[in-house]
């Protein structure tokens, strides 16, 4: 297995929304979730191809998905130990009904506002890492032309890419380290690991259509999904220092759980 380890350096505060969710209380995951990553690294390379960004719409118009093929598995991307990060919480004033149907725009009922106060969690880091892994490491090369290129990242976010590394090969090992990404719940469970110094999250997987055809990050054509699928994981900050004894794809440096991968390709359903 082969992995690309990618610098990201945000621009402003960001939100990651976790879902299901408040209304009132919009909470942020405090790491880049797999399936944003993968979007941005997709628009991201649209435009090194120099594409244009596919506008988004609403959901009733059954918008395109598009993301890094399946043969590029992206796991997300992580604050880095020892530089700055945090989960800021604030309030704002927004929307009181969430039956509207356009986006950026309060609803406003005959010229009254009908706002509320919301408390409102930013991601504000300093330095994000992000990984992905492909048997293909042709596939992997090709990213090496999005250094300095920067996009949208979470809801209101930008971030740059700084710097991207050669591909890297990863053996298979069980070992006790500490986890570079989420760990799925359930390898957890089969290994009798206890949860100490790990944060529980729902999080969500892509469903693959079973006729993809796009292999092209740098292409402007869809991807063949169908829509998402939950599953738990569990996250270990950088200052926990807490080790989970699971089989990872590892360089000594890098640890990636292979269940991780699995379960984002579609091969185990959790």
């Amino acid at each position: 297995m082969y992995c690309l380890q990618i610098n990201l350096t945000p621009t402003a505060a960001m939100t990651f929304r976790i879902l299901p969710g408040s209304i009132l209380n919009i909470a942020t995951y405090p790491f880049v979730p797999p399936t944003t990553l993968s979007g941005y690294l997709r628009r991201v390379a649209m435009l090194s191809a120099g594409l244009d960004i596919p506008e988004t719409t609403i959901n009733k118009d059954n918008p395109p998905f598009y993301t890094l093929p399946r043969n590029l598995i992206s796991l997300g991307a992580y604050p880095v130990c020892n530089t700055y990060h945090g989960v800021h919480r604030t309030y704002r004033k927004g929307m009181r009904s969430f039956n509207h149907d356009v986006f950026s725009r309060l609803y406003i009922e005959k010229d009254k506002a009908n706002f509320q106060l919301h408390t409102w969690e930013y991601l504000i880091a300093e330095k994000l890492i992000g990984y992905v892994v492909s048997e293909s490491k042709s596939d992997l090369e090709k990213f090496q032309q999005i250094k300095g290129m920067g996009c949208k990242l979470g809801k209101e976010g930008f971030a740059i890419v700084d710097a991207i590394s050669p591909p890297i090969e990863l053996k298979r090992d069980t070992i006790s380290a500490i986890p570079s990404t989420i760990v799925p719940m359930e390898a957890l469970l089969q290994t009798n690991e206890f949860f100490n110094g790990c944060d529980i999250y729902n999080l969500y997987r892509y469903q693959w259509s079973s006729n993809e055809s796009n292999k092209d990050s740098f292409s402007n054509d869809p991807s063949a999904i169908d829509g998402f699928i939950p599953f738990v994981g569990g996250y270990y900050p950088p200052q926990s220092n807490s080790v989970a004894t699971v089989e990872y794809y590892t360089d000594g440096e890098i640890n990636i759980p292979t269940s991780l991968v699995n379960l984002i390709q579609g091969k185990v359903d959790v």
